[in-house]
């Protein structure tokens, strides 16, 4: 698959597909002077919706929290993907945390905080 066009969350700028030591990510294109990048798949195709550092960084809390409901606790992934589903009113296609924004990953960091408890997870 093709590079997408996206747009740097940071600046605007267009980002482009580039390959990394591991990887392939999306740079943004006035790099060094913005340092925006958004995961790729090794076709091209992104890894969610491109958000900003702040956004990133609510991303990852949720995942931690959200991880633990199935790697600790009694549900299987892909129940645990079900249940985010629901809880966030979403499909089973859009209920990717890549694709939230910040106040979608507070509302679900949230619900599995309280699921967690519900379940005896710490």
């Amino acid at each position: 698959m093709p590079a997408q066009n996206l747009a740097c969350p940071e600046c605007g700028a267009p980002m482009i597909l580039r390959q990394g030591p591991h990887s392939m990510f999306y740079g943004c294109s006035r790099f060094p002077q913005c340092r925006a990048a958004h995961g790729a798949h090794q076709d091209g195709t992104p890894l969610g919706i491109p958000a900003t550092e702040e956004t990133k960084r609510y991303r990852m809390a949720a995942h931690k929290v959200f991880d633990a409901l199935w790697r600790q606790g009694p549900l299987s992934r892909n129940q645990a993907y079900t249940w985010m589903a629901q809880v966030m009113g979403m499909t089973p296609e859009e209920a990717h945390i890549g694709r939230f924004t910040k106040e979608q990953c507070v509302v679900l960091i949230r619900a599995a905080h309280q699921h967690g408890m519900e379940i005896g997870l710490r």
